[in-house]
């Protein structure tokens, strides 16, 4: 008899523990369908990001009385709400060399309000211009998601129901490291890497767990643009090695900052040509608020689509399953400037 009843207790707990696990199965089941809905907004069928770099002043900003110069609260207010599934400071983020005090004096209380929703890059003034030293106050602030898996500042995530649609990867990478000793290629010795030969093999790694057959959209970004037309803070073909092997997987989009303005590229291969197939799409947005650099006057090269340097303000873009959208968006006070795909553009395919 108290064999039978010892036999009937057990049960009743195996009965309750299945009720517990199934009821908690099926409320993180909602929990993770909640989460894909509140990232894609109204669906799962495209994402929406905003980007800019070089943003915020060391010292309060300067208010309509001054608008060529440390605007960044108004781009901050660019970025404000729900709709945006993430937000790219592409580096400078914070001047004159990144220190935690001024990232939480300028920093924080503007485009610090979506820093749950930041992944940012670091600039050279992150480093106070010394690629030999730290990032102390970026890391510091953003924490150590940021700094990566080699504690270098270097990362990748993915946007959307990855490997299924919609899907796209992107990539934060240091530009700064392609200044330190060694470069950003390949090691000349490889039981001695530099730092940034470690983000290099790194990177060739990462594009090589997220194939272009499951990963069809890739975006990377960093601050120094391989390619610019700008009269501060050009062209830097230090990073050239991060194009190669991007374009060698068959990416999409680059951004950078650096420049303070704002430029649309043609698909181009690492050496600048037009390379409609398979050419990566490059948006140079140093728009973030701190100061403009002006276009060089005469001709424009030839692969340079649009670009301004009057206006602050943001990169928006809108991921979608195989193919994105881009828009240029003004900050209140600043000159309008128009520059916005005409239709959704096709991710580049490795086989066509």
């Amino acid at each position: 008899m108290g064999a039978m009843r010892r036999t009937l207790a057990l049960l009743g707990v195996l009965a309750v523990a299945a009720t517990v696990i199934q009821a908690q199965a099926s409320e993180d089941a909602q929990r993770r369908t909640r989460h894909r809905i509140e990232r894609a907004g109204t669906g799962t069928t495209r994402f929406v990001i905003a980007a800019a770099g070089d943003i915020a002043c060391q010292s309060a900003p300067y208010g309509s009385g001054s608008p060529a110069n440390c605007q960044y609260d108004d781009t901050a207010r660019l970025i404000d709400g729900a709709d945006l599934a993430r937000v790219l400071p592409l580096g400078d983020n914070q001047y004159d060399v990144g220190a935690f005090a001024a990232y939480m004096s300028y920093f924080d209380p503007t485009w610090g309000r979506a820093k749950p929703n930041l992944a940012p890059a670091p600039g050279n003034h992150e480093y106070a211009n010394d690629p030999s030293s730290r990032p102390r106050g970026y890391f510091r602030y953003f924490g150590d998601a940021v700094k990566g898996p080699d504690g270098l500042g270097y990362y990748s995530y993915d946007v959307g129901a990855c490997p299924a649609d919609p899907c796209w990867h992107l990539i934060s990478l240091n530009s700064e490291l392609c200044f330190a000793a060694g470069g950003c290629g390949p090691a000349a010795d490889p039981s001695d890497p530099g730092p940034g030969n470690r983000m290099h093999a790194w990177l060739a790694q990462d594009l090589a767990d997220h194939p272009d057959s499951d990963y069809p959209c890739t975006l990377a970004y960093w601050h120094h643009p391989r390619f610019s037309f700008s009269t501060g803070s050009g062209a830097t073909s230090t990073v050239g090695p991060l194009w190669r092997l991007l374009h060698a997987a068959r990416a999409d989009v680059v951004l950078n900052g650096h420049s303070h303005n704002y430029q649309r590229w043609r698909p181009m291969d690492p050496n600048g040509d037009l390379d409609r197939d398979r050419g990566i799409r490059e948006f140079v947005v140093g728009t973030g608020g701190a100061s403009h650099y002006a276009l060089p006057s005469g001709t424009r090269p030839d692969n340079l689509v649009a670009a301004q340097a009057d206006a602050f303000g943001v990169l928006k873009l809108t991921l979608k399953a195989d193919r994105y959208r881009w828009r240029w968006v003004s900050a209140a006070g600043q000159p309008a400037f128009d520059d916005a795909s005409e239709h959704a553009v096709r991710c580049v395919r490795a086989t066509p």
